[in-house]
This record gives structure tokens, C-alpha cells and sequence, in this order.
């Protein structure tokens, strides 16, 4: 999100402490007025009406300015507020704030408005919110700004900026919690945009790449045996001997074509984990030549949804891959675990398996370490290592690669179930 200023707003009054001081003068001198007013005509109406002083109209006085000071004092302090531009209530900034954001037409743009509508209620030179990598800013920050943390159910998620007089801080405390929730609205806004992005981008290359084999591969094939079957045909009646070669030419090109369209069918999903299942998906790569590969499963993966098995699978070959071609292990181990939470707000759990800590839950935790010789200490993201992560990034999840304690290389997956396994 790059850095952005609001569209010009009425401005708002110049901040000084003149306006406190002034804002309580008006207040509390009024609300003296009002209430000494009130006072006298009650004991002045009690005396007009019994003909001498009465000390229980003096009492009922003062209890009838004791019931309304409090609803009077409310009154003139909002009406001073709107005179003077000054809100005192934190709450009913917040909820102008919140009546603003509904007719936002997205996150950023709310985020735009929330940092004018802030500045004016910290009556401050500037103020800004970074989140995201970008800046939205409203008037000059000056060089010393004032930094508060926002922090959406324990996570950072961004900073506001303000430059002028300290706030309050229960004021501060309410901005910063609804700017909160925003600035994590505009942080998930951009990793759909950037997921969404992504998804077209691998569409379009998976696109690209089925074209190719098919113009390259298989399309050539299929053209060489039209051709070897139009020769054969005028060839029947002059060399019928020369047409048994013919055949079986065509019989190999048929072989040819139907291994070609193999290849692409198991390149969109393996025909493994159709007929054995995640669990014996994995156990069969093992049986590769090269280094001793252990399995260890802890829980059913029956119910694992397809996008996962095939993310999952992929990642293990892939790693398994470059283990027996570069990291010279004599060993290697493949873990899978499935953690999920039975009830929310329940500790998850590894089914079949020991607690799971605070793992996300409802995911597939994988990892393939090995004891060879570990990564350089320059690491180059190649085909395999890149293939990896994009396949956990597809699934909403993560992969990481590094060393293993102990030597060798470890390759860490987690891959969110989602809602179709739960």
C-alpha cells in the first residue's frame, strides 16, 4: 500500500491547550449559572408562595440542582465540545468513527477516512497509520511522533503516528483499538488481493504448461498417426506385405499417445492418492533407491482434503527428491501429523498422537529431515525449493526449509484443513 493523503477536509481548529482550559471554563461556569438560577427562583417562587421563609424549600432546591446537574452538565459540555470542535467522550468518537467506516467503500479507503477523523479528535498537527508495508497519513508528523502500537487480538498489525498535544489516554486507547480491527481488515484485503493474484498466475502458468505438452507432445503424435494410417491404407491394395510394418508403427505412436495423455492426467493430481491414499502415497516414495527412508504417521489422513493430499504429496517428493540427489544422507524421515480442535476454545490435539501445544488448529504438519550434509551457507531458491513453498502457500499454509539440530536438512510444512475435513 503506498503512502497516501486523504482527500482536503474542512480544517479543524488549531491544537492548543487554550482549548481545554477554555472548553472547562465555559462549562463548568455556565452549568454555576444554571444551577444558582435554579436555586434562587425555587426558594424565591417557595417565599412568594407561603409568605416566609420555608428551610424545607431550601433542601428541595438543592436536591431538584442536585438531579438535573448531571444531565445539565452532560448537555453544555457537548454543546461546548461543538462550538469549540473539541470531544471529550472517547466513546462517541468511536462511534462516529464507526457510523464513517459503514459507508467506506473498502478497508482502504475507510483507513483514509479514519486517519482524518482521528486527527481531528486528538486535535494534532498530523497523524498516520502504517500498516502493511504502506502509510496513510493526514497533515505533517514532524520529526519526534508520538508512536502507538496497534495490536489486533494479541498480534501487531501496524502504528499510529500523531504529532501535537498528549491525548487522553482512555481517548487513545479507543482509536487505537478500532484502528486496530481496520488496519487487520486492510492487511487481509491485501493478502487476498496478493492470493487471489497468485492463484491466476499459477492457473495461467498451469494453463501454459498443459499447452505446451500438448502442442510439443502429444499434438505431434497424434499428427504422426493420422499420417502412418493414411499411409498404411493406400498401401493395402498395392503392398499389403509393407502394411504389417505400418501397424505396428502406428500400435508404438498409439503407445506413445496414451503414455503422453498418462503423463498429463497424473501431472494434474497422482494416481496414488486415488487408489492408495495419503497415508500409503507416502510410504510408497520411500521405496525409491537411495537413502533408508522411515515413515511415521500420527493420525487418520482419510479425511484430508484433496487440494491438501496432493500439496502434501508433492512437497514429500519433491524433498525426497533433492534429498537423494544432493544431501548425501544415508537416512531420511518423513513425519505427518494431523492437529485439530475438537471444541473451540479446547487445547488442539495430535489424533492418535500426544498434545499438539498451540499448534493452528485443524492442519497437517509435515516435515522430511535428513542427516546429510545440510544447506550452503548460500542458499539458491531453485524449481524445487520454490515448487515447495507455493504448494503450502496454495493451500493457505506455510513451508519453511533450514538446517536440522543435529546436521542435515529439515523441510517443515503446515497445511491448514480448512472446514471440509472438520
Amino acid at each position: 500500500m503506498a503512502v497516501t493523503t486523504p482527500p482536503a477536509q474542512p480544517p479543524a481548529a488549531q491544537p492548543s491547550g487554550v482549548h481545554t482550559v477554555l472548553s472547562c471554563v465555559l462549562v463548568y461556569g455556565t452549568l454555576a449559572l444554571v444551577a444558582g438560577g435554579i436555586y434562587s427562583g425555587l426558594t424565591w417562587l417557595t417565599r412568594a408562595l407561603s409568605g416566609a421563609e420555608d428551610p424545607v424549600a431550601g433542601l428541595v432546591a438543592a436536591l431538584i440542582v442536585g438531579a438535573i446537574f448531571r444531565p445539565v452538565r452532560l448537555r453544555l459540555r457537548r454543546a461546548v465540545s461543538r462550538l469549540l470542535r473539541v470531544e471529550h467522550d472517547p466513546y462517541r468518537v468511536a462511534d462516529r468513527l464507526s457510523r464513517t467506516l459503514q459507508e467506506a467503500v473498502d478497508p482502504a479507503e475507510g483507513l483514509a477516512t479514519a486517519v482524518v477523523l482521528i486527527r481531528q479528535a486528538l486535535r494534532a498537527d498530523g497523524v498516520a497509520v502504517e500498516v502493511n508495508g504502506g502509510t496513510v497519513a493526514d497533515g505533517e508528523l514532524g520529526e519526534r511522533p508520538v508512536e502507538t502500537p496497534l495490536v489486533w487480538h494479541g498480534e501487531p498489525v501496524g502504528r499510529l503516528l500523531s504529532n501535537g498535544p498528549a491525548p487522553a489516554p482512555d481517548l487513545l486507547n479507543v482509536l487505537a483499538q478500532h484502528l486496530a480491527e481496520l488496519a487487520h481488515a486492510v492487511r487481509l484485503t491485501a493478502d487476498l488481493r496478493r492470493s487471489r493474484e497468485h492463484i491466476l498466475t499459477t492457473r495461467e502458468e498451469e494453463r501454459r504448461r498443459l499447452r505446451r505438452d500438448l502442442h510439443d507432445g502429444l499434438g505431434p503424435t497424434l499428427a504422426s498417426l493420422a499420417m502412418t494410417v493414411d499411409e498404411a491404407r493406400l498401401r493395402l491394395e498395392r503392398d499389403p506385405e509393407a502394411t504389417e510394418g505400418l501397424l505396428i508403427r502406428v500400435r508404438d505412436q498409439m503407445g506413445t499417445a496414451i503414455a503422453d495423455v498418462r503423463d498429463l492426467v497424473y501431472g494434474l493430481r497422482p494416481p496414488t492418492l486415488k487408489n492408495l491414499g495419503l497415508a500409503d502415497s507416502l510410504r510408497s516414495l520411500a521405496n525409491a533407491p537411495g537413502p533408508r527412508v522411515d515413515i511415521a504417521l500420527a493420525g487418520p489422513l482419510d479425511d484430508v482434503p484433496p487440494a491438501v493430499e496432493v500439496a502434501a504429496y508433492r512437497i514429500t517428493q519433491e524433498a525426497l527428491t533433492n534429498v537423494r540427489r544432493h544431501a548425501q544422507a544415508t537416512t531420511a524421515l518423513v513425519r505427518a501429523e494431523v492437529l485439530r480442535a475438537e471444541t473451540e476454545g479446547v487445547e488442539p490435539t495430535v489424533t492418535g498422537g500426544k498434545s499438539g501445544g498451540m499448534a493452528v488448529a485443524g492442519e497437517v504438519r509435515l516435515s522430511i529431515a535428513d542427516d546429510g550434509i545440510g544447506l550452503p551457507e548460500r542458499v539458491r531458491g531453485g524449481v524445487g525449493l520454490l515448487s515447495m513453498r507455493e504448494r503450502a502457500a496454495e493451500t493457505g499454509g506455510s513451508c519453511t526449509i533450514g538446517p536440522r539440530p543435529g546436521g542435515g536438512t529439515e523441510v517443515v510444512a503446515r497445511l491448514p484443513l480448512g472446514t471440509e475435513a472438520r
